[in-house]
């Protein structure tokens, strides 16, 4: 069920009103029973599998914290931690290492379980994970309550793709919820401002999008420099408004029911660095890596040379995460490479140099780099990413007029996200929900709305990290 589709809106619709009806005591019952529908309604047979993984957690944390001696809780957690990621690597990881990794040294082809990936499997693994570290670590308590945990990890805004919750970010607004009336107007205001951004960025901008760059991507020949250049900053503008107006339904509709979700995107396009980017993209992702895997390896404790080997591991695992392909190991350590560059020059004799150098300089180059990396993250193989990225220098320039005509409206697209990305974040939606006199911002939302129905169609692609 897509935030973007009709049948989500009749869900939602029937879900608020409930919301508002309902003792508050019996809201997280609702958010459950809801939820499981909201994830059965993609392919009932896997529905038990969220609720399997809870728990896993849950029996799991419960066994961790009978453990007599600090080791053996310790052991328990890594036990617990590792049955959690069971699923996921058998699923997700079992096809590429028969065929890709040991296929070639043993002439293995083909898939061997070639079964379809449970949706949003890896970010309700990453979420419980959380939950489990945490506990561990005393930052958080034991959650005695099954419902609670449940509730953690099924709430339907960000079951599906994010973001990346704590156990502090969500449950102890599922434990003592806010009354569904009081200020349910300011709420409702602000979170459909908010998800009708997200919408503006899904439909108008990203699906639009999208045929073009699958064009290039999935044709061979008679495609032109400006056909590749096109699909490549294309892309770039369409995953960060797939994924970033996911969030920002998600955190809408999260809204207009009284919970808030964490940040997942601070305008990452206008970072200095690839530093900066990673502290601006997919931020609970980013954080959870952190925390969860840079740290436990060592972080920066063991001298320079180790933190960048941890930065390059835990980019390595970051690229597969995404995906079971030579292509994502591609871009995770290309993003290693690039930051573990960044911390050496920054401890260089060079970092005088390179202080002095504008940051709209650093801006233009972070920007290139995360755009032209993102060609393998979006090709199916290596061959294909090297054709996409080498193709505005060896495909034929073309007749640029006839191309630029062909072009206008997703040209147009880009130009507009470029000049607006600045302003794209939730403060400004906030201010202007506040601010703007009724008579203004409701024909602005129609207004938006009717242009995305239009462009649309009526329909919606699906979510890029749907796949992940």
């Amino acid at each position: 069920m897509l935030f973007s589709a009709p049948e989500f809106f009749a869900f939602f619709t029937i879900y608020l009103l409930l919301h508002l009806a309902i003792p508050a005591r019996h809201r997280l019952i609702l958010v459950i029973i809801g939820s499981t529908i909201f994830y059965g309604w993609w392919n009932w047979r896997y529905v038990w599998i969220p609720h399997v993984l809870m728990l896993i957690a849950y029996l799991g944390v419960l066994w961790m914290e009978a453990a007599a001696a600090a080791p053996d809780r310790k052991r328990r957690m890594i036990a617990v931690t590792a049955l959690l990621l069971l699923p996921l690597a058998f699923v997700k990881y079992t096809d590429f290492i028969y065929a890709d990794v040991l296929g070639p040294v043993f002439g293995w082809s083909g898939k061997l379980l070639n079964i379809a990936l449970p949706l949003g499997i890896s970010f309700v693994t990453f979420t419980l994970i959380a939950y489990v570290v945490d506990v561990y670590r005393r930052k958080y308590p034991v959650e005695r309550r099954a419902g609670l945990l449940a509730g953690l990890v099924l709430f339907f805004p960000h079951l599906i793709a994010g973001p990346i919750l704590r156990p502090h970010e969500l449950m102890p607004q599922l434990a003592k919820p806010r009354p569904a009336r009081r200020a349910f107007g300011r709420r409702l205001v602000f979170g459909l401002a908010v998800f009708t951004l997200g919408l503006f960025k899904k439909l108008v901008l990203a699906d639009q999008l999208a045929d073009v760059v699958d064009h290039v991507y999935k044709t061979t020949a008679g495609l032109t420099a400006v056909d590749y250049l096109l699909a490549i900053y294309g892309f770039s503008l369409q995953i960060y408004c797939d994924f970033s107006g996911y969030t920002d339904m998600a955190i809408g509709v999260a809204l207009m029911i009284g919970v808030r979700l964490p940040t997942n995107f601070r305008q990452p396009y206008t970072s200095a660095s690839i530093v900066e980017f990673w502290r601006r993209w997919h931020i609970t992702l980013s954080t959870w890596l952190r925390d969860y895997l840079y740290i436990p390896l060592g972080g920066n404790r063991d001298g320079r040379a180790r933190q960048l080997l941890n930065l390059m591991i835990t980019m390595l695992l970051g690229g597969l995460w995404h995906g079971a392909n030579w292509t994502f190991v591609l871009w995770g350590a290309m993003h290693g490479g690039a930051i573990a560059l960044v911390h050496a020059l920054r401890w260089s004799p060079l970092h005088g140099a390179i202080r002095r150098v504008p940051a709209w300089i650093w801006l233009l180059i972070t920007f290139h780099f995360v755009t032209w990396v993102w060609v393998p993250f979006r090709a199916p193989d290596m061959s294909t990413a090297a054709r996409v990225a080498l193709g505005p220098f060896t495909a034929p320039l073309g007749d640029w007029e006839t191309a630029l005509r062909l072009h206008a409206f997703p040209i147009a697209l880009l130009a507009v996200f470029l000049l607006t990305h600045g302003w794209d974040n939730h403060r400004a939606i906030h201010r202007a929900a506040r601010r703007l006199p009724q008579a203004v911002f409701w024909p602005l939302i129609a207004l938006v709305w009717a242009l995305a129905i239009t462009l649309s169609q009526g329909s919606s692609k699906k979510f890029v990290y749907f796949d992940f």
